[in-house]
């Protein structure tokens, strides 16, 4: 990651404590949650699916971090667009290049448009797979590679640059949209994982073949969870040429955590 990009993120990132992590559901959360585990050797102990959150022991008074998360308040790495105005008062513990840079409704299509696991990569220097199958993993993650050949591609390599991944502009001249496709399919990594009844997570995603890829350790937490809080998971039609605010939504709606899922539509976790 380049240096000055780097020096923008808030300081906790970059310090030693004793926190833990709170996973969402998809593969995204899942391979950031890996990456901290080996470079913090922060463990999952929380679990949330935007209907409910789920922990190990209800006791623990250590911090949690979010990972693909656009939490409201606290520490968390994210990919999302939520800062609803060029104004607005984002969440300044967020770990996010779109918060970083000031991306908001205003200049939605400039958005940091790839995954968080893709900017844990850059942010502690993972070394990028070995393989080109490796690689195409990477960025099928959330879609990475989608905005360089839907006309975004100025846009997404601007981004790449400063995370210091030109090799994966590269990537990308050397193949075609349907090649990223593929190996999503192959290996199942769309599939979202679940909690069971017997409180357990689970998945059909392939996370052997998966991890052989992005040659990393990615297994789910087998410890049991419990619920802790529930949620009602809504979405806010925002309407063309009016103006909004974060303080606003924060303060009428009590939202968990909410991100923009486009220009006129918001998605929102409520307490």
């Amino acid at each position: 990651m380049k240096k000055d990009f780097k020096e923008k993120f808030p300081q906790w990132v970059f310090e030693d404590a004793d926190l833990t992590v709170c996973m969402s559901d998809d593969i995204d959360s899942l391979v950031g949650a890996t990456i901290l585990k080996q470079v913090k050797g922060w463990e999952v102990e929380h679990f949330y699916d935007f209907h409910n959150l789920y922990s190990t022991n209800k006791n623990d008074k250590r911090k949690a971090v979010g990972v693909d998360i656009a939490l409201v308040n606290g520490k968390t790495y994210d990919n999302h667009v939520t800062m609803l105005s060029s104004t607005s008062q984002p969440n300044i513990m967020s770990a996010n290049p779109n918060v970083i840079e000031k991306v908001s409704r205003d200049n939605y299509t400039s958005k940091f448009a790839m995954s968080t696991a893709l900017l844990l990569y850059a942010l502690y220097d993972i070394p990028l797979p070995s393989t080109e199958d490796g690689k195409l993993m990477l960025m099928a993650i959330d879609s990475s590679y989608l905005g360089f050949y839907k006309g975004f591609k100025k846009v997404q390599c601007d981004w790449l640059e400063k995370m210091g991944m030109e090799e994966m502009i590269r990537l990308q001249e050397r193949h075609g949209l349907m090649d990223f496709v593929e190996v999503k399919r192959r290996f199942g990594s769309s599939d979202k994982i679940i909690m069971n009844e017997d409180g357990v997570l689970e998945t059909t995603m392939q996370l052997e073949g998966i991890s052989n890829l992005l040659e990393l350790d990615i297994q789910l937490p087998t410890k049991e969870f419990e619920i802790r809080k529930q949620f009602t998971r809504t979405s806010y039609d925002l309407k063309q040429g009016s103006s909004y605010d974060n303080g606003m939504i924060e303060i009428h709606y009590d939202p968990f955590s909410y991100a923009l899922t486009g220009k006129q539509k918001l998605q929102m976790t409520l307490m």
